[in-house]
């Protein structure tokens, strides 16, 4: 049953479910309730559920769990629950109250998760030679850490009630497991899974805990995706359709020299040289929702340092940058002072200079396929298309690991591998030869000539 219609039938609410978890202890499974004193400090109520803390037993710890904070809510609602907590005082008034030095260093992890957020904002000066906190990251990745934990890890761990130190594998486990049965995919887990392990490791640095618990569970290996290609014919098709539309330099960009959406977005005049023929790929335009405002984020920081490349100027491709950059003159001359000051230089813009948006982009791109009559593929797999040709025409992985901008060769053989047909067909040629079929036009199954 849902816990909507479960809350329904009790007259409960969900802002008046306690909240709680299970976690074990002594080889057993435990609740713990999100209990408070009349001070409102939190006083834990731990209840034992009789059941040894192996998986076949956790479904059913779960649903004792729920049992237990919705009696203890309903009790806490009929004014029944924790009389005497409201009477305890003190057994001597004396003693020194250390409860905010205990919180500093076990606070609820839901307000680990925003402090950790706060720390790794990218204007804060991150020093420290554990967990590679020395490096910063970009303020889209950091809006993506915080929209995840204020709209998913926040809430659900404020309900969960439990501090840093009663984070436990097995509460790892079924947050994650959860989270898999409710339809999330891997890899929204996985961004889960990379938040809270580098709060936790930010936990162990300020010694609130000595083991990072989360390091001791493995998720399930997300599947690979295999993109899907245009060939040669449809990129030439492709590419005659788009002529003069609005997001012809991106495609240009993304089919020619397998640039990346952001890339793309960041093409700049100053960074073609048409007089030596050459231009460089070394600034992108991101976007981040920060308080509830899209805002767009130059940078000349790239994914890698082998991100930063010089190109070629391939001939066509100068000629449509070329004719881009009039047009681009010619409506600024136009729109006068309508025209925006903020993206001047920039290719990538609409009538009025304003930078084009990524996600308006993706849209048209997936539009002016259907109508030129192609096969749908994802924008970022104009980059899977451009690697695809060349490893058609045989050029080493170690070219196309310097075009595409990888920093390490692995990655451009782990990603684009499956695509490299030429070698494998050279691979049954040799088969062939060291096994003669003598079965009649057999020597063709692989669509290869008889030796």
């Amino acid at each position: 049953m849902e816990l909507t219609k479960m809350l329904e039938m009790v007259r409960l609410t969900e802002d008046e479910l306690i909240g709680g978890f299970i976690t074990t202890k002594k080889g057993y499974y435990y609740t713990v309730l999100n209990r408070k004193d009349k001070n409102g400090k939190r006083k834990p109520l731990w209840i034992s559920t009789g059941l040894p803390a192996i998986e076949k037993n956790e479904a059913e710890a779960e649903n004792q769990c729920l049992s237990a904070r919705i009696q203890y809510s309903l009790d806490l609602k009929n004014g029944v629950a924790d009389k005497t907590l409201a009477h305890e005082e003190p057994e001597n008034n004396s003693v020194q109250d250390n409860s905010d030095e205990k919180h500093s260093l076990n606070p609820l992890f839901a307000d680990l998760l925003n402090e950790w957020l706060e720390f790794r904002h990218p204007d804060n000066v991150v020093v420290g030679e554990d967990f590679n906190f020395d490096k910063t990251i970009k303020l889209n990745t950091w809006a993506g850490y915080a929209e995840n934990i204020k709209q998913n890890l926040y809430p659900t761990f404020m309900a969960y009630g439990c501090t840093v130190q009663e984070i436990t594998p097995e509460l790892l486990k079924g947050h994650y497991s959860y989270r898999l049965k409710n339809g999330r995919k891997k890899s929204t887990v996985a961004k889960d899974y990379t938040i809270i392990n580098q709060a936790l490791n930010y936990a162990v640095s300020k010694k609130m805990i000595s083991v990072n618990p989360n390091s001791a569970i493995t998720l399930h290996k997300i599947e690979k995706y295999n993109a899907a290609t245009l060939n040669a014919e449809q990129m030439l098709n492709y590419l005659e359709f788009i002529v003069d539309d609005i997001i012809e330099i991106p495609i240009l960009l993304g089919g020619f020299y397998g640039m990346r959406r952001s890339e793309c977005l960041g093409a700049r005049e100053s960074q073609f040289d048409f007089k030596y023929k050459f231009f460089r790929a070394n600034h992108t335009v991101t976007t981040a929702v920060i308080d509830k405002k899209k805002i767009y984020i130059p940078s000349d920081k790239l994914k890698t340092d082998l991100s930063n490349r010089t190109y070629p100027l391939i001939p066509y491709v100068e000629e449509r940058i070329k004719a881009k950059i009039t047009e681009n003159k010619e409506l600024r001359a136009l729109c006068g002072n309508s025209y925006s000051k903020e993206w001047l230089g920039y290719l990538c813009v609409d009538p009025l200079g304003e930078i084009i948006d990524p996600n308006y982009i993706t849209n048209r791109h997936s539009d002016l396929l259907r109508k030129a009559g192609l096969p749908h593929v994802r924008f970022h797999d104009l980059r899977h298309s451009c690697v695809g040709l060349m490893m058609a025409n045989e050029v080493p992985m170690e070219r196309i690991r310097d075009w595409v901008g990888h920093s390490d060769i692995r990655t451009t053989v782990n990603t684009y591998g499956h695509l490299e047909y030429q070698s494998k067909k050279k691979t049954a040629k040799i088969i062939q030869k060291s096994l003669p079929l003598k079965m009649a036009g057999a020597a063709n199954l692989l669509g290869l000539t008889a030796p």
